[in-house]
């Protein structure tokens, strides 16, 4: 990763405060598929080059409508070729870039109107001007609809929609997947938010509009941004010079700007912009005059990016809980004797030693402070294996109830018993998984509603005390190639799936929130499986009566065993 030159003026100012700083919930106004590949940056390449053709003389209407569905993979001059297959009238308001079609298939159909047509599609999803991907189930299908008429003797599409059409294999050859990056309530995490841009000189420009725009739509109010909502670029561009990005704001982004709010500005653009390979600094001005950042500021903290859940797993042996580190299981010190309770499905705190686990009969909750006071959480008639954020909190879900969703403070005496959250897309729904990303600003959901199975990734909301106050009105749903009931982070834009079976040949998936996946070898009877964020984080499955590792494609069986392992979170 690039070295970020304000990061690293500041660490040496930070080196002492660090030790006592503490995360702000708000800016303060005072002072202070297939393979899963390495994404290359497309700019370091030779950029994909569609040299496409207008229309021929003469050219029949159909040829019309199947040379502008061809000639959307032209970018060049603001899709030029595109707008010489339209009228002038429909060419001067058309936006191209407004919105992509990702298919398949397509088929181009005489239209109900004279001189009409249908491009019949079957989509892969689509992508909007700020970037945002959306995901369809397969064999989905889109109408596009555009109208013809004659100028001069030449036929000319003189209704049309905006945006393009991409044909699925050209799409990725085209446009490129970049995390831009919004702060987690605490401001003690980034959290990355996956767009797809065009590749060329415009990334930077494009990347930072839509970063000052806000997050997409699943993480609406579970992230936040150093950039109040009046910030704007003074002009539709980010220049970058010798390695150099200038980011040239209007004065209303710095009317109440603090150093510390400054400092987490420039950090946020530093993290955003540091997958375009040509730059390697961020300068960022007030019309045209560079921003003062200021001494660093008492409370600011460098934010973690993809940060690290510990190796160490937990699981449950001999009727108490294990660690599982490597290849060996070693039992949980200080431990009270929890064989009354039948200890399944364990989880670990990513912070401190708390953990918690369900009954036999999985209606209890209970969990296990840090000094091995044991302490029932929360009661329920069905309840998922709990997943602990690192705010203090437990997550579970009761699939008895109307509002599944349940979560436990970890202080329990003075911030009251477990609460139900009012999430209404999870109303009368099953909740077969659930897991929260290490950065505590998103769940990781599988549910069922009668025979279908979905999975979902939707921002957590918090209070300013990073109280869970429930997830996002509209979760990112991501489509497997394989059957799911359980789904585990493997980093902070990764996650693998798979329908455990104690009886069936199990295959999982990981999928990249980027694009591909890749998938596992088959397993027998795997009942469970175990994955983390961080580096060299194996990946664990487990059978009735072995424990395995993943190496390479192919699963090892380790000497001891233990059961419903877990990584931490």
């Amino acid at each position: 990763m690039k070295q970020r030159p304000f990061l690293v003026h500041l660490t040496v100012g930070l080196l002492m405060a660090v030790l006592m700083l503490s995360g702000c919930a708000s800016i303060p106004k005072s002072s202070a598929i297939r393979q899963i590949e390495s994404n290359t940056d497309s700019e370091l390449q030779e950029p994909y080059r569609f040299d496409g053709v207008g229309p021929v003389e003469n050219a029949e209407p159909r040829q019309i409508v199947e040379g502008f569905i061809e000639a959307g993979a032209s970018i060049k001059e603001d899709y030029r070729i595109a707008r010489e297959f339209m009228t002038k009238d429909l060419s001067d308001k058309w936006k191209g870039n407004s919105r992509v079609l990702i298919y398949e298939a397509s088929e181009v159909l005489a239209g109900a109107v004279t001189d009409s047509y249908t491009i019949q599609l079957e989509v892969t999803g689509e992508v909007d001007a700020k970037g945002v991907r959306t995901l369809y189930p397969p064999h989905s299908t889109r109408a596009v609809d555009v109208e013809l008429t004659k100028v001069e003797g030449q036929w000319r599409i003189s209704r049309a929609p905006d945006g393009i059409m991409l044909e699925a294999s050209t799409f990725p050859r085209i446009f490129s997947p970049r995390s831009i990056y919004f702060y987690d309530s605490s401001y003690k995490y980034l959290v990355p938010d996956v767009r797809w841009f065009a590749a060329g000189t415009g990334t930077a420009t494009s990347m930072v509009e839509a970063m000052l725009d806000g997050p997409a739509p699943y993480l609406e109010n579970a992230v936040t941004s150093a950039f109040s909502q009046a910030s704007q670029l003074v002009r539709s561009a980010v220049p970058v010079s010798d390695g150099v990005a200038t980011v040239d704001l209007n004065k209303e982004t710095f009317a109440e700007a603090t150093d510390l709010s400054r400092q987490l500005m420039q950090q946020q653009l530093e993290v955003t912009l540091d997958s375009v390979a040509a730059v390697n600094q961020v300068t960022m001005k007030e019309n045209d005059t560079e921003v003062n950042l200021g001494d660093p500021a008492p409370n600011f903290e460098a934010a973690q990016i993809n940060p690290s859940v510990p190796d160490t797993q937990i699981a449950v042996a001999d009727q108490s809980l294990a660690f599982v580190k490597g290849r060996s299981v070693i039992p949980v010190g200080g431990m009270p004797d929890l064989s009354p309770y039948a200890p399944r499905d364990p989880a670990m705190s990513p912070v401190g030693n708390r953990y918690t686990f369900l009954n036999g009969k999985r209606t209890q909750l209970w969990s296990v402070s840090d000094v091995g006071e044991l302490r029932l959480a929360a009661t329920g008639g069905a309840l998922v294996r709990p997943s602990m954020d690192a705010f203090g909190w437990t997550w579970t879900a009761d699939n008895t109830e109307k509002q599944p969703l349940v979560v436990v403070p970890e202080d329990i005496e003075t911030m009251g018993e477990y609460r139900p959250l009012s999430v209404p897309w999870l109303d009368d729904s099953k909740i077969e998984s659930l897991r929260i990303s290490r950065d505590g600003a998103r769940a990781l959901i599988v549910l069922s509603k009668g025979r279908s199975t979905h999975v979902y990734i939707a921002g957590v909301i918090r209070d300013a005390d990073g109280v869970p106050r429930g997830l996002s009105e509209n979760p990112m749903e991501v489509f497997a190639q394989v059957p799911v009931n359980t789904a585990v982070w493997s980093s902070d834009t990764s996650i693998i799936v798979a329908e455990v079976s104690g009886d069936q040949s199990v295959q999982a998936e990981e999928i990249t929130l980027q694009n591909g996946s890749e998938l596992f070898s088959y397993l027998l009877g795997m009942k469970g499986i175990s994955a983390g964020p961080g580096d060299r984080r194996p990946v664990y499955a487990e059978t009735a009566d072995k424990l395995l590792t993943r190496v390479g494609n192919s699963w090892h069986e380790l000497d001891d065993y233990a059961k419903d392992i877990s990584y931490p979170g």
